[in-house]
């Protein structure tokens, strides 16, 4: 029974899962080459393979059916058009500038156009590395499309026996997330004298973005069952979870006070101690949810999280029975943290019954494009060089026909390799770029060293294929988690696939020597055709990140009058202030790997992410504790404090997205606004005393976001 445990506990992962299927394909391409002796069919059926398995996305049947269909369509022109115009190198590269420009200006439809445009570029790279081979027009691409085919035929009967495997997948990797940012959280109820908080907030930015990552690859993964955002049938369980989830997520990301003011205050209690366990314990439930979910197993609540909050609840009691003055405004901050964290606790519990919290509006916001116009219009929108996806097309069109200018000027052989390697290095970003090259570097030589002894020791062709096999898996297993294993193990690849013609060791020095080039051209691209560096444009996403924390703000205020309503509308402001919020921090982390001289700011930058993120925490809180205030009096307060709130936030966006080093702020300042909020927080309704002081702790940040927004503008106006 355990071992039966184990065996599913492999196979609910998605890389073994993956992994398997790959093995499965790769077997029914090599097993029939190899009894009948077909060896030059080898390359160009797994070359198909690799190319269809890397355009894939995943869909509903009727989704894939519609998918397979284009992919394999742009495979065919692509293939064709290499063997067509390949022996007129003039119009070679005037077509494979335009198709390259065209198959990543598709990318603006949506990922899944992406990625066919990413696989029809691969393979037309491929059929150019057998293209001095062909015998004639059909025998390459036909097979280079059999192994797409093949492989497109194996992963429709995979989805069909487990269809609802991807959703539990990538469910289980939003618990998985939370359960790191639950940990994160529970690093700040550390008590310690002299808390430095900027470094925790960093973290949590980080661990946010990955959850937010998370949470829309799952909402894709929804969308893609729906009709139009509706979900319905065996995925409708599983949209109440994520529901539930984006619920949970609001709930962890909110922040009640400043814990450097708590932690020096309670360093001698053991309250702080008790949220740390707490915070641990709902983390690991989280894990052991995502389990469950892969598992397709019924998740049984642990009994430790609901004891640490009993712990947490008498800890408490304990504080408010010593009736110390001093302590009575921070109690009740840690009062709020407690109802907060209560509900968490209610809703991990909840997991197995998401139908207990349905929402009115349970629908999906579908941005996708469903119409040709629609599509045209995304694609047009993004011709102009404000464009990230236009200035990739353009630096990918010119590398790739530099590359082939460079095998045509130096007539190399086998150069085709370049091209192979620009297409996969080349990135929208230089720090992306940066990562990808060193791996590809690396691993490029890594596999050279390993597979060249290997194919003294087995000289035989049955060992050959075996190897042909598992480091085809293994590259798909390593592809995502780590590029550089990922380079080794298809270089080893490609040394015993030309092996199979008489090849080996004459592919080793080319392709170490090709490699460099092609991430020469690569890095090249990025740093000098329409470079798009970080700290050029971090301005844009600052002042986004501030606007969407301003629209999220307003919708949660505007609930304070009618009640909470988890509806369509304010769902999408809080993804959008979320995904902005994570755009920032990616955006930070990727201007440190560019070079020195690009880099500015960096001191301000991180401040300003750390109060940014602090920010959305503080307006997170208010959505978590959504609820009607009935007295007029007090909603009137909310309203002028918000008021005020937002004309400030509307002023740093302009201050950040105009330039404007002088944005009048004292004409919206309200003198006794600051009085007013510390007044009524010490009012009896816990309510009203939370939402005021979330509003006076906004309120006391924003002269700091003005000061560095005003440094920002005079960076970039100069």
């Amino acid at each position: 029974m355990q071992l039966f445990s184990q065996l599913r506990l492999y196979w609910a992962n998605k890389t073994v899962n993956y992994s398997l299927l790959i093995l499965v394909t790769l077997l029914g391409v090599v097993i029939p080459t190899w009894y009948y002796e077909l060896n030059s069919l080898i390359i160009p059926l797994i070359l198909g393979i690799i190319a269809a398995a890397l355009a894939e996305s995943d869909d509903k049947f009727t989704g894939r059916i519609k998918s397979i269909t284009l992919t394999l369509i742009c495979f065919a022109i692509a293939a064709f058009s290499i063997e067509l115009l390949f022996n007129t190198p003039v119009f070679f590269a005037i077509g494979l500038f335009t198709s390259t420009f065209g198959f990543i200006m598709l990318g603006a439809i949506g990922p899944r156009y992406a990625s066919i445009a990413f696989g029809s570029l691969l393979i037309a790279i491929y059929a150019m590395l057998g293209a001095h081979e062909s015998t004639n027009l059909w025998f390459q691409p036909l097979m280079l499309l059999s192994g797409a085919a093949w492989y497109f035929f194996m992963s429709m009967i995979w989805s069909a026996f487990w269809p609802m495997q991807p959703v539990q997948q990538s469910l289980a990797t939003v618990f998985l997330q939370l359960a790191n940012y639950l940990d994160s959280k529970s690093q700040l109820f550390h008590p310690v004298n002299d808390l430095t908080p900027q470094p925790h907030r960093i973290e949590e930015a980080r661990l946010n973005a990955a959850t937010v990552n998370a949470l829309n690859t799952c909402k894709m993964t929804l969308l893609t069952r729906s009709k139009r955002g509706h979900v319905d049938g065996a995925s409708d369980r599983f949209l109440n979870i994520y529901f539930l989830a984006q619920d949970i997520h609001e709930r962890v990301s909110s922040s009640h006070y400043r814990y450097q003011e708590l932690s020096a205050h309670f360093e001698r209690s053991d309250v702080l101690f008790r949220f740390k366990h707490l915070l641990e314990s709902q983390a690991k439930a989280c894990r052991e949810i995502a389990k469950s979910i892969r598992l397709g197993k019924e998740y049984q609540h642990s009994d430790k999280s609901i004891v640490a909050l009993d712990e947490v609840m008498n800890s408490l009691n304990y504080l408010q029975q010593q009736e110390k003055p001093q302590w009575r405004s921070l109690i009740n901050q840690l009062n709020y943290l407690f109802n907060n964290l209560a509900t968490v606790e209610k809703q991990l519990s909840n997991v197995n019954n998401p139908d207990a919290n349905k929402l009115e509006e349970d629908v999906l916001d579908d941005t996708e494009a469903h119409t040709i116009k629609a599509m045209w219009l995304r694609i047009k929108s993004n011709l102009n060089k404000d464009s990230m996806l236009f200035r990739h097309a353009v630096r990918m069109s010119i590398a790739l026909t530099l590359g082939y200018g460079i095998i045509q000027g130096f007539d190399i052989e086998r150069g085709y390799w370049i091209l192979l390697t620009t297409l996969f290095v080349c990135q929208p970003n230089y720090s992306a770029t940066r990562q990808k090259l060193v791996a590809r570097v690396i691993g490029t030589l890594a596999g050279l060293l390993v597979g060249v002894p290997l194919l003294t020791f087995f000289p035989s062709q049955e060992s050959q294929l075996v190897f042909i096999v598992l480091s085809g898996v293994a590259f798909f297993a390593f592809r995502l988690a780590n590029y550089g294993y990922a380079t080794g193990f298809i270089t080893v690849l490609v040394l015993f696939c030309f092996n199979q013609l008489g090849e080996g060791y004459a592919v080793v020095l080319p392709r170490l020597a090709d490699t460099l080039i092609g991430c020469a051209l690569a890095v090249g691209a990025v740093a000098f055709i329409l470079p798009d560096w970080q700290s050029k444009r971090l301005h844009k996403v600052m002042a986004e990140a501030i606007n969407a924390h301003r629209a999220y703000l307003a919708q949660i205020i505007g609930q304070y009058r009618i009640g909470k309503k988890d509806n369509l509308s304010y769902r999408i402001a809080r993804r959008h202030a979320h995904n902005q919020d994570a755009n920032l921090t990616n955006a930070i982390s990727a201007m440190l790997a560019e070079p020195g001289k690009y880099r500015s700011a960096t001191d301000e930058s991180f401040r300003f992410l750390t109060l940014s993120h602090a920010l959305l925490s503080y307006i997170s809180a208010l959505g978590a504790h959504r609820q009607r205030i009935d007295n007029e009096d007090t909603h009137q307060l909310v309203l002028d404090a918000h008021r005020t709130i937002h004309q400030h936030l509307q002023v740093l966006f302009d201050q950040l997205n105009e330039h404007c080093e002088t944005c009048e702020t004292a004409s919206i300042d309200d003198p006794n606004l600051e009085a007013r909020l510390s007044e009524w927080r010490e009012e009896d309704d816990n309510s009203v005393r939370m939402v005021l002081q979330q509003l006076y702790l906004i309120y006391r940040m924003l002269p700091e976001l003005h000061s560095l927004a005003a440094k920002f503008a005079v960076r970039v106006t100069h």
